[in-house]
């Protein structure tokens, strides 16, 4: 994509901020799209090599159509040679367990993963009908500058003191950092196919959670607990605000989920090295560009 004038909805969010470094870093013209009712198409000095889609939301169904069905709106004016949407790993069951491959059907069961699964059957109606490939992006947990959403909950809990581990769960979890996500992307734009995008590790939630407490300033290892007492003392002190916050369903479930990503065909298609995430958060990483 060097040299190339990239169409860029989503400039301002996590991801849009890495894909617009990386793909400055490398000569590439890169003209943001505004997704707002009252913004029109930016006047382009010549056709787009590559629209990418990223404007969109972990949590917000209803975002994630308006947002999706803007950028189609403006696709015949945009006319780019190749398109590029920005998915996400929640098309899956968030219990698919792992090495879940592109070919596993879109089964989620959250509202936000089945409205990406819409945005990908909507945006590949469009590119056929305009004749121009696309390529479907779905980045596993991703972690950058200005992370949000689960794994932003996640940290706090952890910074706070309120993650316990079982000490008999193992469950693994697919991560990725949102650089090495944009220079995934940036690779395959202008291509065809449905890719994963993950760092080829499968990292356990525990480690997970460890890491972060040393991005945070200390590291500290989780306190584990046996699975018995947890049960015990969530019968015995159900509406205890440190039981439920520590020990409930809800604050256990999503973190005893095994779920990872086959990245095999990624692998196969571009020659990327990817940092190790659970380094990256833990500031461990001396080759990774921190930004602060």
């Amino acid at each position: 994509m060097e040299n190339s004038t990239i169409l860029l909805s989503g400039a301002g969010g996590m991801l849009g901020h890495y894909i617009k470094a990386v793909a400055e870093a490398a000569g590439c013209k890169v003209v943001p799209l505004s997704l707002r009712e009252d913004s029109g198409v930016p006047s382009l000095p010549e056709r787009p090599d590559v629209a990418i889609h990223c404007a969109g939301s972990e949590e917000d169904e209803a975002l994630n159509d308006r947002l999706g069905r803007g950028f189609l709106a403006a696709l015949p004016a945009i006319a780019p040679k190749a398109l590029l949407l920005v998915s996400s790993w929640q098309v899956y069951s968030a219990d698919a367990g792992e090495g879940v491959d592109e070919t596993r059907p879109l089964w989620s069961s959250t509202g936000v993963g089945r409205s990406k699964a819409r945005m990908e059957r909507e945006f590949a109606d469009a590119a056929r009908a305009a004749g121009i490939p696309l390529v479907v992006v779905r980045p596993a947990r991703m972690f950058g500058s200005g992370v949000g959403g689960e794994m932003r909950r996640l940290f706090d809990r952890v910074v706070a003191g309120r993650y316990v581990h079982i000490r008999e769960n193992n469950a693994k979890v697919s991560l990725v950092t949102a650089l090495d996500c944009a220079r995934a992307i940036l690779a395959l734009a202008g291509g065809s196919g449905v890719y994963n995008v993950c760092d080829g590790r499968e990292h356990r939630w525990v480690d997970l959670c460890e890491a972060m407490s040393a991005n945070a300033g200390e590291y500290r290892r989780m306190p584990r607990l046996p699975e018995k007492w947890a049960v015990v003392m969530r019968k015995i002190f159900p509406g205890l605000p440190i039981v439920r916050l520590t020990l409930s369903d809800e604050a256990l479930k999503p973190v005893s989920t095994s779920f990872t990503l086959d990245i095999s065909r990624l692998r196969s298609d571009v020659d990327i090295e990817f940092h190790d995430t659970l380094e990256v958060i833990a500031r461990r990483d001396k080759s990774y560009p921190y930004e602060n």
